[in-house]
């Protein structure tokens, strides 16, 4: 039975002081996001509320042109989740369970594609994007998307995989299951906790991604959630809470999805320490 430990108050100060650094923020672009132009310059950041404008949410709405970069993004982040979570569980799965000639080459590379960051590579996945006739579409943002989130897909997941008895999978085998079967019927559900965190990891970072999008879509129409609130704060630099209004509609998808999968991501966070 593991012993619960107790933490000393100066622990519990040092957590508080940063949730309050992490929340302050948040709730003072809530607030910002409530008011005019006109009662922030008289009054402050800080200043009394004397009415929210819920207005400038629907302004900022329709003039930020943001319902076809919502599109975008959902498109994007879609996608790109289902590639990630699909490319990552099958390679997990072949690393961690299946002996085959070049495995070890392939771990070699699935660490090598975990220390390789964007900015080394997006030269030419530009030129690699734009011979494919692939620019100013979504598969541009997409593809190298998946490319680059499956090695910490594979990684996350090969620790819940290894987890799993080898005797069971016998099992499974012995009863006629083939590596698919075996795969979508047995592994798969035993490790949902760690899909779920997966896919909460990819789809932030997709949906939050601004220097790929940035460099391969050039098309006003093809813009994504974060180009387009880049593109809306230059024309608004002066109108703050209109700003701050289209930042929390932008942050709103994220907070929906954590919210909606957050038991199963404390879950499968808690299984991977337990396990580690």
């Amino acid at each position: 039975m593991r012993k619960k430990k107790n933490y000393t108050p100066a622990v519990y100060a040092v957590l508080c002081f940063c949730c309050l650094c992490t929340l302050v923020p948040c709730v003072l672009i809530v607030i910002t996001s409530l008011r005019t132009t006109a009662e922030i310059v008289q009054s402050g950041l800080f200043g009394n509320i004397q009415k929210l404008h819920w207005e400038n949410y629907i302004q900022a709405w329709k003039v930020g042109h943001f319902p076809k970069y919502l599109f975008n993004s959902m498109f994007i982040s879609l996608f790109s989740v289902i590639g990630v979570l699909l490319f990552s569980l099958l390679s997990s799965y072949a690393m961690s369970c299946l002996k085959f000639k070049g495995r070890n080459l392939f771990q070699t590379l699935i660490v090598m594609g975990l220390v390789i960051p964007l900015e080394i590579i997006v030269i030419p996945l530009f030129y690699d994007m734009k011979s494919m006739g692939l620019m100013n579409t979504h598969w541009a943002v997409i593809l190298p998307t998946i490319a680059m989130n499956v090695p910490f897909g594979t990684f996350l997941l090969s620790g819940f995989v290894k987890e799993i008895p080898a005797s069971l999978l016998e099992s499974a085998r012995m009863d006629g299951t083939n590596e698919w079967q075996t795969l979508w019927y047995i592994v798969a559900p035993i490790i949902k906790p760690a899909l779920i965190s997966l896919l909460i990891f990819t789809f932030m970072w997709s949906w939050n991604a601004f220097m790929l999008p940035n460099i391969m879509i050039k098309s006003e129409t093809m813009r994504t959630l974060p180009l387009g609130l880049d593109f809306f704060r230059g024309k608004n630099s002066q109108n703050i809470p209109l700003i701050s209004a289209a930042s929390n509609i932008i942050a709103l998808p994220v907070i929906i999805v954590y919210l909606t999968f957050q038991k199963n991501l404390i879950k499968g966070m808690m299984v991977g320490a337990v396990k580690g």
